[in-house]
């Protein structure tokens, strides 16, 4: 993921198209967090053995965090209603975000997407800054949801140290780029940083100095990735040769038939609905327990 994000930030700076470049990264975000949902679900032994362990739970139902419980109910019951509201959760992000790439190129290239002042109410940039926000506090919510409920079964993950490092290159990175553009808006950037590189204080200048800024980052972060991944021993023999070559090994992590199929699967399934419908009934439990 590392090299994906410096290479994206290079090119941004060589070709001064980092819109483009932004756009096909935040694609490919979203195929890092459906990988690290199902590696999770895979190391603890696949989506039946998961729900099995969350059915045999001294607990029958997961009380939501505050302030959550406000607007997703008081709690959700531990097996398939859990399972899905987690998995659902965190996979949401996983749609979103590649809508809102899209957006963004398309309000880009008829100049309504504004993202040299953020503030801008008739610009379309904070509009999907909201949304991207909301998506990814929710996808957050529902990874630690999940994490607080399994943590027995992930203890020998380290799942804490993999999740932070990742979160940290997807979620840190788009929210140091949103704050450096609104200090850069409300002018409190000086124009000694721009001369760098040659760089003009513009919009296109402002994006050049985030992906510079992202480049010298990458450097901390792939380090702090080596320390919390290693060389993946929780999940493979390193000692075991690869048959298959690199280059087809990354196109088939890129696939995305499988969060494709999931998502249809989702649809045709009802599973939403039911998971809806899962949440009242439990609501109306409460209540049948009070009147008697």
């Amino acid at each position: 993921m590392v090299p994906i994000y410096a290479l994206q930030c290079y090119l941004g700076l060589i070709f001064q198209s980092s819109i483009f470049f932004d756009t096909i990264r935040e694609c490919y975000e979203a195929v890092v967090i459906y990988s690290f949902v199902g590696l999770i679900i895979g190391f603890i032994g696949g989506e039946r053995h998961v729900i099995y362990l969350m059915q045999n739970k001294p607990c029958e139902f997961a009380p939501h965090m505050v302030p959550f419980n406000t607007c997703l109910g008081s709690r959700v019951r531990l097996g398939t209603d859990f399972y899905m509201f987690a998995k659902l959760g965190t996979l949401q992000y996983v749609v979103v975000k590649p809508i809102t790439s899209i957006a963004t190129l398309l309000t880009e290239a008829i100049g309504m997407y504004g993202e040299d002042n953020p503030f801008q109410l008739d610009k379309a940039y904070i509009y999907i800054v909201l949304v991207n926000t909301v998506s990814q506090g929710f996808a957050i919510y529902s990874l630690l949801y999940f994490y607080n409920v399994m943590r027995r079964e992930l203890e020998s993950l380290d799942f804490i140290p993999k999740a932070l490092v990742l979160k940290a290159v997807i979620f840190f990175t788009y929210w140091q780029a949103i704050a450096f553009r609104m200090a850069y808006s409300l002018g409190l950037f000086p124009n000694a940083l721009f001369h760098l590189h040659d760089m003009a204080r513009s919009e296109d200048g402002m994006a050049r100095f985030v992906d510079m800024v992202l480049c010298i980052e990458m450097a901390g972060f792939a380090v702090g990735q080596w320390v919390a991944w290693g060389k993946g021993e929780e999940f493979f023999n390193p000692e075991n040769k690869i048959c298959a070559p690199y280059v087809s090994s990354v196109l088939s992590a890129a696939n995305l038939g499988d969060l494709w199929e999931d998502a249809k699967q989702a649809v045709k399934n009802g599973e939403v609905k039911h998971l809806i419908g899962s949440q009242k009934s439990e609501e109306e439990d409460d209540m049948d327990l009070m009147e008697f």
